[in-house]
Parts: structure tokens; C-alpha cells; sequence
């Protein structure tokens, strides 16, 4: 009788144990991804907030230049995100800041394009100075300055204000050339040609040994989710969010920035009327027909991403208090055109019966533009 009564103790014991240690690494697994998490959409919190800057307004008719070649496929089977399909142009049309593939993507997400000078890689493009009417340059004094002798290269933009009051950015350019290189010999073409005008000098990428020209007058960054090394934990519905910067001879370099990312769905707030009130709120840019336009109406961005949190859990059951609507991705305030409801069916077909089984989180990024 009493080996009888040891042997149902130790059986609780055990079973107790085997449940705290199961829901200790449960718990230590979902800490560790949203550490990670977080680090990455604190990376794209940063670039949304970063795009406009060193972008021209507007650009000489000589000019023309490609982004994204053809033949770059980011997403492979979804064809609308094909990366050229948001190059800006032709020529010498003014780039937008912001681009949007609204439910084109892996899972109906968005395909998110920000640009901006600051958006590429390299340690110059977050770099910028003035040029002055003896071709020379003077400091930023925002580090890190912009060093010469290196034949890093650069842009140039010609600002002021126009004959309405507004502010002015356009390219310098030699002829077709928008490629000012950071030479210990400026090239004088790009100076002002007047003691009142103002230039200003935006890194954009490192020189190299061949002496290239820059490929289009900016850098970029794509946003998207495709299924491609993701992690065993992850639920087979899931992919990973990536940001993908598009170097200056047009390859590709990707960073992987969320594990088990679901869902990605990007409104801008617009205020049409300018009485500093959001009034329009789109997901593509299909209403806004100028990058003008965009600059001067839009106040707002939010991104939001549905993810996991950890791994399959058996013991959990995602809460669900209506079928038809078990999950919005966007803002519950505006049509739930700009954003992707998951009802609970549409849940289970595409990350299995056992959906309720993880445990599934909605973040939201929220950039209000200052550098348009």
C-alpha cells in the first residue's frame, strides 16, 4: 500500500514537472522572438521615418535612369511584386517616398517600397554636406561627415524656394551625369554657379575601382513576406518579413527581419484639404497621381503585421469571440477594405485546424513623415 501511494505521488510530481518545464520553454521561446521581433521592426520603423530624404523634386529632361532591372523577382509566384513594377519614371518624373502592392503578395500581404538616399547599406548614405560656390565643401556637423579622396559617390540637389513659396529640391546633373564623386578635386559642374544659390551633397554609395556611375539618384528599400528558410518552429502558413535593399547595380541584398510573419497590410493618412485633419486613407497610390501630391497631403503611415509568438502550443486556444472576424489586420476604425480580416475558416485553411493552437499577435508601426 504504500509503494502504491509513492509510486501515484512521483507519477504527479513528474507529470508537474514535465508541464512547468514545457510551459518555461514556451515562455522563454516567445521572449526570444519578440526580442528579435522588435529589434528588426525597429529597423523599419526607422527607414519609414527616413524616406524622402535627398530625394529631387524634380529632375533635368536630360536625365533617365532604371532602379529595379525587369528581371528581379523578390517573391517568386506572386507576379505583381515584381521589384520594377515600383520604379518610379520614366524620367524625369519626381520619385515618390513611399510605394505601395496593396494585397498582392504572399498571403494577400502588401509589397511596402520606401526611398530615400539613407535607405542603402553602405556607410556613406546617411552622410550629406554642403557645396559651395568654390566647389568646395563644408561640414553637416551630423555625423558621420562625408569624406573626400575616397571617390565615394554622391548627388547633388539645388534648393530654395520656388515663385509660390514652396521649397525646391533639383538634381544637379553634367549632362546626363547625376554622379558626383567625393574626389579630392571637385568637379565644378556641380557647384553653384551663383554665391546664393544653396547645394547640398547626399551620400548614396561607396565608390569602386571601376569609377561607375550611379544607377538612379537614391537608394531603396523593399518590404515584403516571402516563405523561403524559415524556421521549424514556425507555422507552414507563415514566411518571414524581409528587407531588401536594391543596390546601384540593380542586385539584390537581403535581411530577413521577422520569423513566422503572416500577414503585412500599409494605409496612408491623408489630409486632402489641408486643414491638418487626416480626411482619405488609401493603401495603394493609385488616387494620388503626383509625388507633389503625396508630400503635401500625406501625414501618416502605418504598417501593420500579424505574426506567431513562440511556438505550437497544445494547451493554448487563440481566443475567438467572432468566427467571421477572428483576426483584423489594419485599423478596426477604417473600411476593412484597407486592411485583411482572417475569419476563422480562412484561418484554418491556411495555417492548418490546429490555428487556435498558436498564439498570434497584430503589431502596429505608426510614422508620422518629416522628411518628405
Amino acid at each position: 500500500m504504500v509503494m502504491l501511494i509513492f509510486a501515484v505521488v512521483m507519477t504527479l510530481i513528474s507529470s508537474s514537472f514535465t508541464n512547468i518545464v514545457r510551459s518555461s520553454s514556451q515562455l522563454g521561446k516567445r521572449v526570444e522572438t519578440d526580442i528579435g521581433g522588435l529589434i528588426g521592426l525597429e529597423l523599419m520603423r526607422g527607414d519609414l521615418e527616413l524616406a524622402g530624404i535627398g530625394l529631387p523634386y524634380a529632375l533635368p529632361s536630360a536625365i533617365n535612369y532604371t532602379e529595379a532591372p525587369d528581371s528581379l523577382q523578390l517573391v517568386p509566384g506572386y507576379p505583381e511584386t515584381q521589384a520594377y513594377k515600383y520604379n518610379d519614371g520614366p524620367a524625369p518624373v519626381a520619385p515618390f517616398a513611399y510605394r505601395i502592392g496593396s494585397n498582392i503578395g504572399f498571403n494577400g500581404s502588401d509589397y511596402l517600397v520606401v526611398k530615400g538616399t539613407p535607405l542603402g547599406a553602405s556607410r556613406v548614405c546617411r552622410s550629406w554636406c554642403y557645396l559651395n560656390y568654390s566647389s568646395r565643401t563644408s561640414p553637416s556637423r551630423v555625423e558621420p561627415e562625408l569624406k573626400l579622396g575616397g571617390r565615394d559617390r554622391a548627388i547633388v540637389l539645388r534648393t530654395g524656394v520656388g515663385a509660390d513659396g514652396s521649397p525646391t529640391r533639383e538634381l544637379v546633373a553634367n549632362g546626363r551625369n547625376f554622379t558626383f564623386f567625393l574626389d579630392k578635386i571637385l568637379d565644378r559642374e556641380f557647384a553653384p554657379k551663383q554665391r546664393g544659390d544653396s547645394h547640398l551633397v547626399y551620400g548614396v554609395e561607396l565608390g569602386d575601382s571601376g569609377g561607375t556611375w550611379l544607377n538612379y539618384p537614391f537608394n531603396r528599400s523593399d518590404y515584403f513576406i516571402r516563405r523561403s528558410e524559415i524556421s521549424p518552429l514556425c507555422n507552414e502558413g507563415t514566411g518571414t518579413l524581409y528587407k531588401t535593399t536594391i543596390n546601384q547595380n540593380g542586385s539584390p541584398t537581403k535581411y530577413p527581419i521577422l520569423d513566422c510573419a503572416a500577414d503585412m497590410q500599409v494605409v496612408l493618412y491623408l489630409d486632402t484639404n489641408r486643414d491638418g485633419v487626416d480626411d482619405y486613407h488609401s493603401d495603394s497610390l493609385e488616387s494620388v497621381l503626383k509625388a507633389e501630391e503625396l508630400r503635401e497631403q500625406l501625414k501618416e503611415v502605418r504598417v501593420y503585421i500579424l505574426a506567431q509568438e513562440g511556438k505550437k502550443d497544445p494547451g493554448y486556444q487563440y481566443p475567438v469571440s467572432s468566427p467571421d472576424r477572428a483576426i483584423l489586420v489594419g485599423d478596426p476604425e477604417l473600411d476593412d477594405s484597407l486592411g485583411h480580416v482572417w475569419s476563422a475558416p480562412t484561418m484554418s485553411a491556411t495555417f492548418g485546424a490546429q490555428w487556435r493552437n498558436y498564439r498570434w499577435k497584430v503589431y502596429t508601426i505608426v510614422v508620422k513623415p518629416k522628411n518628405l
